[in-house]
């Protein structure tokens, strides 16, 4: 057992109906409690330091009592730290319910894809991404009855030693669905008609270990390319914000920052067929 895990009776496994939650002091939420201390801005009653973990099999979610988990547990599901209970908390409370299978559930089929301005994009990753927005070249979506419902962001192309000359690699740098909402297929759609818009010779992504194993992507096609050692970043303690760690800062301090690290990213390729998903 990893010296920073919970002895296993910590760890108590809490239907999302009508049993509790248990942090690292013991104390028990209900989830419709859970879910009111974020709403309602009460997360100061779950300390800064605790994770916890939603499991990706029935509607179980485990609070976990240590500050770093067991490398085991990472494969098991979804692991948040706490901080994002501060910052992201109705996004969080979208994640849990996704990964529970309450969402509202639509078909890529039934969705149209279409390229969405910067500006539509930027306020739906601020308002359902839990990174929020980025910098990309090309934004992709899927509407639903003229509603966009999922996004992808990419980069521009990028010359490849991998690749022919011709071709370009373009990076997938974010995707998120609306809350609420979980489109099957949506991923390979967006994907794989981008692919098909722009010839990609091939789209590389990365997948933070402490939120997602990566299955989803593999199963869409994507490969395993390498895995990228842990990132360390800050967290204000006042304002529960993260700032960048610069690579050789010398110090920062230590009354006003929490030093954090997660686990590192998984790197996947996709190498399309260049096929268009109606």
């Amino acid at each position: 057992m990893h010296k920073n895990m919970p002895p296993k009776n910590r760890m108590t496994p809490a239907h999302i109906n009508d049993s509790s939650l248990e942090t690292s002091s013991g104390m028990q939420y209900s989830y419709t409690e859970f879910k009111n201390l974020i709403l309602k801005g009460r997360q100061s009653k779950v300390p800064l330091e605790t994770p916890f973990l939603i499991t990706e099999h029935s509607k179980h979610l485990q609070v976990l009592c240590s500050e770093k988990l067991h490398p085991d547990a990472l494969v098991k599901g979804v692991y948040i730290p706490a901080d994002y209970l501060y910052t992201q908390g109705p996004n969080v409370l979208a994640l849990i319910a996704s990964k529970l299978a309450l969402n509202k559930t639509l078909f890529a089929r039934s969705c149209q894809y279409l390229q969405v301005n910067k500006p539509e994009a930027e306020d739906f990753l601020k308002r359902y991404h839990l990174m929020g927005a980025t910098n990309s070249g090309f934004n992709r979506g899927l509407f639903y009855k003229n509603e966009l419902v999922a996004l992808a962001s990419f980069s521009k192309g990028r010359k490849m030693n991998r690749l022919l000359p011709h071709q370009r690699s373009y990076e997938l740098i974010r995707f998120c669905s609306k809350n609420g909402i979980t489109v099957t297929g949506g991923l390979s759609k967006l994907v794989k008609n981008f692919c098909d818009e722009k010839k990609a010779g091939d789209i590389m992504t990365y997948i933070d270990k402490q939120m997602a194993s990566g299955q989803a992507y593999q199963r869409c096609g994507f490969k395993v390319h390498s895995h990228t050692p842990p990132n360390a970043y800050l967290v204000n303690r006042n304002t529960k914000q993260r700032e960048a760690l610069e690579v050789n800062a010398p110090s920062f301090n230590t009354a006003l920052y929490d030093l954090r690290h997660n686990e590192g990213n998984i790197k996947l390729v996709y190498t399309p067929q260049h096929h268009v998903i109606q």
